[in-house]
């Protein structure tokens, strides 16, 4: 691989970059810490000892990472828990004092240009770019000052520039299919993004990636969600996000069970989606939750409640303010039942101290002795100083 190809561009939740750097250097030891700025980071590798592009060598051996990607051709470049995106670096571009973005998007393309000329055959660019994805880290940690992660209209701006000034024998060169699509940002199985990384206006970090999954269809795994004015809690941002990224087949006439549902935000996306949901929480509900047709309300807790109440239940979720091991002691005594057959769960994990991060791996191990054997872990963008669980058999 060439040198130019010899680095890693990765980006986490703000405040969440020590936990990252602590699990890269846990499960890639081969990776050796850069540089890093905010919830920005970069690691270079031996192309010799870490080919990152053999999806066999990106497996981490750690318990925590999910099974499924390791006969998944589509893999993505590392797997990790707090890793939002990953991407192949080009290297970045800085004009120290610039806040024009004309003149940035010049060096881009100068830079973009020199990356294709030294590695021609590289597999990165023999399809062609397909879209290319702008994108800012993180500079607050989310739901702080309403802060939520998203695509800022800034990144909106360079990404019209950097198309509208691509010259026009590089567009012949990187998007040899449909170059309008170089507009719509929306990735597709398979394709290859170009990605400009906005650290600071006057510093872009360029890279590729390609897209193997539902984050990775977006700018810096930036899902555009916003929470629907009708929406009674920030819940719903959260297992919106959660839903899509799982894959779970929830859809009209599942039955699903929402633990520690109050007010209900959570619920609103299970029932948006046709789902019949019973929630259960000894708190109040808010009335536009209770009055939809399917969703019953079963105030108390799990082991006061009759057991008809969950005998349809094939899916389980919950966003509990606990600590993460009354969290699993609450999903345990419906997952395990005889007299129920669960399908798959979603759920979140409180990290009230950053250290419990270690304990993923544990964590994950009681999950799998109930009986799931495909369980993900990841820290969601709309996720706090929290992780978001998908375990299903």
């Amino acid at each position: 691989m060439q040198k130019i190809f010899s680095s890693l561009c990765l980006n986490c939740q703000y405040g969440a970059q020590h936990v990252l750097k602590e699990e890269i250097s846990h499960c890639y030891p081969d990776l050796r810490f850069s540089y890093s700025r905010g919830a920005f980071s970069t690691w270079l590798f031996d192309p010799v000892r870490f080919k990152p592009l053999d999806h066999e060598t990106m497996i981490s051996t750690g318990a925590h990472c999910s099974e499924n990607h390791k006969t998944n051709k589509n893999t993505r470049l590392l797997e990790t828990v707090f890793g939002r995106s990953c991407i192949l670096s080009m290297g970045k571009i800085t004009c120290p004092g610039e806040t024009d973005p004309a003149t940035m998007t010049d060096a881009f393309w100068n830079q973009v240009v020199e990356a294709i000329d030294s590695v021609p055959e590289s597999p990165w660019f023999s399809s062609g770019i397909h879209r290319i994805h702008v994108w800012q880290p993180d500079t607050q940690e989310p739901g702080k000052h309403r802060f939520e992660p998203g695509v800022t209209s800034l990144a909106q701006e360079i990404q019209r520039k950097i198309v509208q000034n691509c010259p026009g024998d590089v567009k012949q060169r990187l998007a040899p299919n449909d170059q309008d699509a170089w507009q719509a940002i929306e990735g597709y199985l398979g394709e290859t993004c170009l990605d400009c990384i906005v650290v600071a206006p006057d510093e872009w970090w360029i890279g590729t990636h390609r897209v193997v999954d539902e984050h990775s269809r977006w700018p810096g795994g930036l899902l555009p969600l916003q929470l629907p004015s009708d929406a009674v809690s920030r819940a719903w941002l959260k297992f919106e996000e959660g839903l899509r990224w799982s894959g779970f087949p929830i859809g009209q006439g599942s039955h699903c069970v929402d633990i520690g549902s109050a007010p209900g935000g959570g619920s609103q996306a299970l029932l948006a989606r046709d789902a019949f949901v019973v929630g259960v929480d000894p708190a109040e509900m808010d009335p536009a939750v209770l009055a939809h047709p399917n969703f019953v309300h079963a105030r108390g807790k799990i082991s006061q409640l009759k057991r008809k109440l969950f005998r349809k239940a094939r899916w389980l979720l919950t966003d509990m303010n606990v600590a993460p091991s009354y969290t699993l002691d609450a999903l345990e005594e419906l997952a395990c039942r005889d007299d129920l057959s669960i399908r798959g769960m979603l759920f979140t994990l409180k990290l009230f101290d950053w250290k419990l991060a270690t304990e993923i791996p544990d964590y994950v191990q009681r999950i799998r002795s109930w009986g799931f054997s495909q369980i993900n872990v990841r820290q969601l963008q709309f996720n706090r100083q929290e992780v978001m669980v998908a375990a299903s058999r």
